[in-house]
């Protein structure tokens, strides 16, 4: 039996990703300066430190990009605020998950 339900992994996918950040980073602040090519996506660029890390974000509804990997390396992006936590921090799906509803809360 897997250690979350389907329920508990959709409430997890389902959290802010600004919240996670809030949650997991050590530094966390927005580039007020970024402009994007389609206005109207909404998106907005972070600046973003977690375990000594820096990642530089964006944040476009529940997807995600860190400019800092290279273009053309896998694991650039994603969608949603496991795989982000997955990222930021390098752990596994169950573990994120309950960092992720822990943010939650």
């Amino acid at each position: 039996m897997a250690p979350w339900t389907a329920q508990d992994v959709s409430r997890a996918r389902s959290v802010p990703l600004l919240k996670v950040l809030i949650h997991v980073c050590d530094y966390l602040k927005e580039d007020h300066t970024y402009t994007t090519t389609a206005p109207s996506s909404g998106g907005r660029r972070f600046h973003v430190n977690c375990l000594k890390r820096d990642f530089r974000l964006i944040l476009t509804g529940e997807k995600w990009l860190d400019e800092l990997v290279d273009r053309y390396a896998g694991n650039r992006g994603g969608g949603g605020s496991i795989d982000l936590v997955m990222h930021l921090i390098g752990i596994n799906f169950v573990q994120a998950v309950r960092v992720c509803l822990e943010a939650a809360e």
